[in-house]
C-alpha cells in the first residue's frame, strides 16, 4: 500500500506467473510487486478527511437529470463522512426520473500516470458503481457549476462525440463481485472494446478494494488489489481528461429494485502518479 505521507512512488504488479501444474497439486508462481522502472510523483491525491465544502475545491458536479439512465445526479447526493466520499442513492422523483444519485470529476486533468482509487459498491443490483477517466466537452464544468448556483439544469455527463474524445472505464463495478473494464472511443463513430473480470468469491461491498490503471502513450494496464487482470494497447487515449466517480441506476447493472434506496457507493482515496518522463 502507498503511505501517502510520503509520497512514495506506487507498487504496481506485473503480469501475473503462470500456474505449474504437478501431479494433482496446482503451484501458483507469485506475483511480482515491483514499480515500473523510472521515479514516480504523487501529483494529485483527495483523501476525503476534511468537510464536504473542502470537496468543491477539486471536484466538479453534475446536477440535472441524465437521458441515459434511470437517475438524476445532483451536488447533494455526495457527501464526505467519516474519511469517505459516499455517494447516494435515494428514491425520489427529481429532474424528471424517479431515482437520484451523483457523479463528480476532478477540476484538475491529465495525460498519461498511474490512477488508484480504494472504494467499495453499493451492495445490490440495478448500479454501476464507477471509478472512470473520460475526456470533458468544451464548458461542461463551468456550465455545471453555474447551472447549480442558479438553481438550473445543466447539461448532464452522457458523452458526446467530438474530436479527441474518449473514455477509459478503470471499473464499472456491477454487486457483487463484477468488473468492467472498457475503453470508449468518442470521437467520430463511436467504438467500444470491453472486458469483464470476475472476483469470485468476493462481496466487493463488504469491504474496500483497490483499483488500479497504468495509462502511457503505448498502453493501459489494468490492476485489482495490486494484480494485473488487463492490458491494451492505447490506440486513443492521449489527451488530457479528468478522473471521475459516479453512481448510476441503470438495467445494465441488474434488477432495479427498491433496495437501492438508501444505499451508497464509498471512497476511501484517490491518488494520481506521474513518471518524471512525460509519457512513460
Amino acid at each position: 500500500m502507498i503511505d501517502s505521507t510520503t509520497g512514495r512512488r506506487p507498487c504496481i504488479a506485473r503480469r501475473a506467473l503462470p500456474c505449474v501444474v504437478l501431479a494433482s497439486m496446482v503451484v501458483v508462481a507469485p506475483l511480482r510487486a515491483d514499480p515500473p522502472e523510472g521515479k514516480w510523483t504523487l501529483v494529485f491525491q483527495d483523501e476525503f478527511n476534511a468537510s464536504g465544502d473542502e470537496l468543491d475545491k477539486n471536484w466538479h458536479f453534475q446536477n440535472g437529470p441524465s437521458g441515459h439512465i434511470l437517475c438524476s445526479r445532483w451536488r447533494e447526493n455526495v457527501v464526505v463522512e467519516n474519511g469517505l466520499c459516499r455517494i447516494l442513492n435515494r428514491k425520489e422523483n427529481r429532474g424528471g426520473q424517479e431515482w437520484t444519485s451523483g457523479s463528480m470529476w476532478t477540476k484538475r486533468q491529465f495525460k498519461y500516470g498511474y490512477f488508484e482509487a480504494r472504494y467499495r459498491f453499493a451492495p445490490t443490483t440495478g448500479l454501476n458503481n464507477s471509478f472512470w477517466i473520460m475526456t470533458v466537452a468544451p464548458r461542461t464544468a463551468k456550465a455545471s457549476n453555474a447551472g447549480a448556483a442558479a438553481g438550473q439544469t445543466p447539461p448532464a455527463s452522457k458523452p458526446v462525440e467530438q474530436p479527441g474524445r474518449f473514455e477509459i472505464d478503470i471499473c464499472e463495478g456491477h454487486w457483487p463481485d463484477k468488473i468492467n473494464m472498457n475503453i470508449h472511443n468518442w470521437s467520430g463513430k463511436h467504438w467500444a472494446k470491453p472486458k469483464v473480470y470476475r472476483a469470485e468469491g468476493k462481496d466487493l461491498s463488504r469491504d474496500f478494494h483497490v483499483f488500479g490503471l497504468l495509462w502511457t502513450a503505448d498502453e493501459l494496464v489494468w490492476f485489482f488489489e495490486g494484480r494485473e487482470i488487463r492490458r491494451e494497447p492505447n490506440t486513443i487515449c492521449h489527451g488530457e481528461a479528468p478522473v471521475w466517480f459516479s453512481s448510476a441506476v441503470m438495467k445494465w447493472a441488474g434488477e432495479v429494485t427498491d433496495k437501492i434506496d438508501g444505499t451508497a457507493m464509498e471512497v476511501d482515496y484517490v491518488r494520481v502518479y506521474q513518471r518524471d518522463v512525460p509519457g512513460k
